[in-house]
C-alpha cells in the first residue's frame, strides 16, 4: 500500500481561518527543536537568515521538530532559489522568504518553491522522496506552505499585489525591519503609529486575496493581540529568547 504525503497541520488551520503559533530557532539545538515542539506549538522555523544554523543543519532540526510533533518551517536566508530548493528537497514543509518587496520577487519566489505548472521547482527531492511519499510531485504544490516576509515599507505598499499571486499562502511582517524602514530603531516597546498603520494595511491587503497575515511578536501578550486583529500565523518569539526569560523568572523568584 502506498504511504501518502502527510497532510501539513499548519496550512490546514490558517486555511480554514484558525490561528496556528509556533516559535523559530535561533540555535541549532535538536534537543531544543524537539523539545519546543512537544510543548505544543503549531510550528517551528528553522532560521537559516539570523541564528547559527546552515544548511548542513536543517535535516537534523527538521527531524527533531517533526518529533516533537510540530509543522517544520525553515526560514531561509533570502530570496535565493536554490537555497529555497534545497530546503524543500530536505523535507521542509514551508518556507519563509525575507525581504519581498515587489510583486516581481514575490513570482521568483513561487518559480522556487512551486513546481510546474504554478511554478519552476526542479525535481529531486532527498528526503521529501521518502518523508513525503509516493505522491509527493502530485501534492507538494498543494501542502507545502510558501509565507513572503513584508517588512519594509515598500513591501506594505505593493502588498495587495503580492499577495494576490497564486501560489503565495500568506505573509508574515517583521515588525523590527519595518520599523527601520521607517526611519526608526529596532526594539520599541510599541509599534510607531505610522508602522501600525502599515501593519493594518498589510493585513487588509491579506484578508481582500483570501490569505493569511502574520507576525512576528515579542511574547504571549502581543501575539493574543494580534490574534484580536485578525493574524493568524503567529511567531511567538525565538527559542534563546524563551530559554532566558524562563531563567529570569525563575531567578526573580528566588530572589523575591
Amino acid at each position: 500500500m502506498a504511504i501518502q504525503m502527510p497532510a501539513n497541520k499548519t496550512k490546514r488551520a490558517v486555511g480554514e481561518g484558525r490561528v496556528a503559533v509556533g516559535a523559530s530557532m535561533a540555535s541549532s539545538s535538536s534537543l531544543m527543536a524537539e523539545l519546543l515542539g512537544l510543548q505544543g506549538f503549531d510550528f517551528l522555523v528553522v532560521d537559516l537568515q539570523h541564528s547559527e544554523s546552515n544548511i548542513n543543519d536543517i535535516q537534523r532540526l527538521m527531524h527533531a521538530v517533526l518529533v516533537g510533533g510540530a509543522t517544520p518551517i525553515v526560514r531561509v536566508a533570502g530570496n535565493d532559489s536554490v537555497l529555497i530548493q534545497r530546503c524543500l528537497d530536505l523535507g521542509a514543509y514551508g518556507v519563509i522568504v525575507p525581504y519581498v518587496n515587489t510583486a516581481d520577487e514575490a513570482r521568483a519566489v513561487v518559480r522556487a518553491a512551486r513546481y510546474p505548472p504554478l511554478g519552476q521547482r526542479s525535481w529531486g527531492p532527498v528526503r521529501g522522496a521518502f518523508y513525503g511519499a509516493s505522491d509527493y510531485f502530485q501534492r507538494a504544490n498543494e501542502e507545502l506552505l510558501v509565507v513572503v516576509m513584508l517588512e519594509t515599507k515598500q513591501a506594505a505598499d505593493n502588498a495587495e499585489a503580492i499577495l494576490s499571486l497564486e501560489g503565495i499562502d500568506g505573509c508574515i511582517i517583521g515588525p523590527n525591519d519595518l520599523a527601520v524602514s521607517y526611519g526608526h530603531p529596532s526594539g520599541l516597546p510599541q509599534v510607531p503609529p505610522d508602522v501600525e498603520e502599515s501593519v493594518q494595511r498589510i493585513l487588509g491587503a491579506a484578508k481582500k486575496a483570501g490569505k493569511f497575515a502574520g507576525m512576528f511578536c515579542s511574547g504571549a501578550q502581543d501575539v493574543n493581540r494580534r490574534i484580536e486583529q485578525g493574524f493568524r500565523f503567529l511567531n511567538a518569539g525565538g527559542d534563546v529568547r524563551i530559554a532566558a526569560r524562563a531563567a529570569q523568572a525563575m531567578l526573580a523568584e528566588i530572589r523575591r
